[in-house]
């Protein structure tokens, strides 16, 4: 299997423009300022995610899958988790 790839990315009105367009499409939104800090400087668009920011990505993934299947189920969402990021070891 492979790594997650960016598929976007922006600041300011670019970033603003992504997250409408994810909200048109029920795609839900996950802040994680420090991880998108260090996925905009280091990994270009169409790049695999580096495998030191493997655990906080899984993470951040593991919460959008549960949080699908908790409104598929009717359910409660699930405890947002803390996505700790070290920005220097990238």
């Amino acid at each position: 299997m492979r790594a997650p790839r960016v598929v976007a990315k922006g600041a300011d009105a670019i970033a603003a423009r992504i997250r409408e367009l994810a909200t048109e499409h029920a795609i839900p939104i996950f802040e994680a300022p420090p991880l998108a800090r260090v996925l905009y400087r280091n990994v270009d668009l169409g790049q695999e995610v580096p495998a030191t920011l493997y655990v906080a990505v899984a993470q951040v993934l593991s919460y959008i899958f549960q949080l699908r299947s908790a409104k598929h189920a009717g359910m409660q969402p699930p405890p947002r988790p803390q996505v700790a990021v070290d920005e220097t070891r990238v």
